[in-house]
């Protein structure tokens, strides 16, 4: 009788250890399509393709959709100040403003369906998934990022930068290739910042996040574009004795010419 317990309890414990490792396995596995993109004077923007897969999981769980990827794209981080002009005796005058801080200037969340469906506000705002969750004191809490408080400057600051398409969710890019393997095209304006950019991928089931991985790629400027872009950051003095130099020499031939003529 000792024995069949054992027996019994070894087979319990093994399928115990093989559900949770199992369970521990389950994770998202992503790629990018590049590792740098050129910007010359000509860019005018540009996609890169994100896929990846879906491992350790139940395959009748993925046959049966219950598994939800959703792309975050972030670069740029930088300060903004925020104003609000009002009309003064007939001009139009800076009268309030915010500032914030270690803002991302280019942000990016494809999904395939609306978030809302995905997952809640809660999970979302920690993972900093959605524009209107982006700066949400959960996420600083989760990674340690800006805190974008509530109200009409927060609200022009998103604004603003969805108008300028550099801030984006696009609820339909993601495709799925099979249960387990996914594409998402993430579309790069004209405007996009310089530097290093991270590109993230969630794994939800059931509103909860399960995994996530991450990677990046960098943008750079190339040629003379990328020599004054360079001189301007690592020597600013140099630079700005140039542009005076230039201002200078660019104001006397023009008033030599019109003299001239």
């Amino acid at each position: 009788m000792k024995l069949v317990r054992f027996i019994l309890l070894s087979f319990l414990l093994s399928g115990l250890l093989s559900t949770a490792q199992q369970a521990g396995a389950t994770a998202i596995q992503m790629g990018v399509s590049v590792d740098e993109i050129p910007v010359g004077s000509d860019f005018n923007g540009t996609d890169i393709v994100v896929f990846g897969s879906v491992e350790g999981v139940s395959v009748d769980a993925l046959n049966r959709g219950e598994y939800d990827v959703v792309i975050k794209v972030v670069g740029g981080n930088e300060d903004v100040v925020i104003r609000q002009k009002e009309r003064t005796f007939g001009i139009w005058i800076n009268n309030q403003s915010e500032s914030f801080e270690n803002v991302p200037a280019f942000y990016s969340v494809t999904a395939g369906k609306p978030l809302t469906e995905i997952a809640g506000k809660e999970v979302l705002s920690r993972a900093g998934l959605g524009i209107d969750n982006l700066g949400s004191p959960l996420a600083a809490q989760e990674e340690f990022e800006f805190i974008l408080e509530e109200g009409k400057f927060a609200d022009a600051l998103r604004r603003l930068r969805r108008n300028s398409g550099l801030y984006v969710e696009d609820p339909g890019g993601l495709v799925q290739l099979s249960p387990s393997l996914f594409r998402a095209r993430v579309g790069l304006p004209p405007n996009v910042p310089i530097g290093t950019h991270e590109v993230t991928a969630y794994l939800f089931r059931d509103g909860n996040l399960l995994s996530s991985k991450t990677v990046t790629y960098r943008i750079g400027k190339v040629g003379f574009e990328r020599w004054i872009y360079n001189l301007a950051h690592e020597q600013g003095l140099l630079y700005g004795i140039m542009a005076v130099l230039i201002a200078i020499f660019t104001g006397w031939a023009a008033n030599a010419i019109f003299r001239k003529n």
